[in-house]
């Protein structure tokens, strides 16, 4: 997917294909979500703590003290809090532009699902929408998410009381996600040896900027 959208070509049937397969997997993956590892309380929190140990500490050099400390601790469980409240769906945990392959016919083929868990029913749309490798304008991930609270809707998913619901799971969802990638592609380039991840930082880290606000 990546190269055609950064090409600008087809952006909104492509992105409609792959809401509509997520859209499928999450209403009638519930038998399979059950058979999944739980993306449970220590899961999600072991993925945040990499953000202390690699990106805070290992990258950027910075002392964690006492008051660091405990101001993580009071946000991650926060979040921890929030996601686990959501609704459970399947989740395949990476689905963006990298892992979608644009296919003749049954459009998109889906990679790298080997990780799939038992989790939040935001969890993939931030996969999908706040990819790290391509930003969109918010106005138009806002209008694609709630695209997507419509049909999901219909189709039996639970996709919350109201849009605003929606948009605050979806919100807190990728908070979650983008501390643990944070320290994920520091992890890469110090353990790793893998520079390129480092190029993704800053949109990666815009993110939670652009939230902080709303919450």
């Amino acid at each position: 997917y990546l190269p055609e959208l950064k090409a600008g070509r087809n952006v909104d049937a492509l992105y409609e294909d792959a809401l509509g397969a997520l859209l499928r997997i999450q209403a009638r993956g519930g038998e399979h979500a059950r058979q999944l590892p739980p993306y449970d309380r220590a899961r999600l929190e072991q993925e945040m703590l990499l953000l202390p140990d690699w990106l805070i500490a290992r990258h950027l050099g910075i002392t964690i003290d006492a008051g660091l400390r405990s101001l993580l601790r009071a946000a991650f469980d926060f979040l921890l809090d929030e996601v686990l409240a959501q609704p459970r769906v399947f989740v395949h945990r990476d689905y963006h532009s990298r892992n979608l392959m644009v296919c003749a016919g049954a459009n998109p083929g889906i990679l790298d699902f080997q990780d799939a868990v038992c989790g939040a029913v935001a969890y993939d749309l931030v996969s999908l929408l706040r990819d790290l490798y391509i930003v969109w304008p918010p106005g138009r991930v806002r209008d694609w998410l709630l695209g997507y609270r419509g049909r999901a809707l219909a189709a039996g998913v639970a996709a919350g009381a109201s849009d605003a619901e929606f948009l605050r799971w979806f919100d807190l969802a990728g908070l979650q996600r983008h501390l643990k990638v944070l320290g994920i592609f520091a992890r890469l380039w110090h353990r790793d040896g893998k520079p390129a991840y480092l190029d993704d930082l800053p949109a990666t880290l815009a993110y939670p900027q652009s939230l902080l606000g709303d919450h």
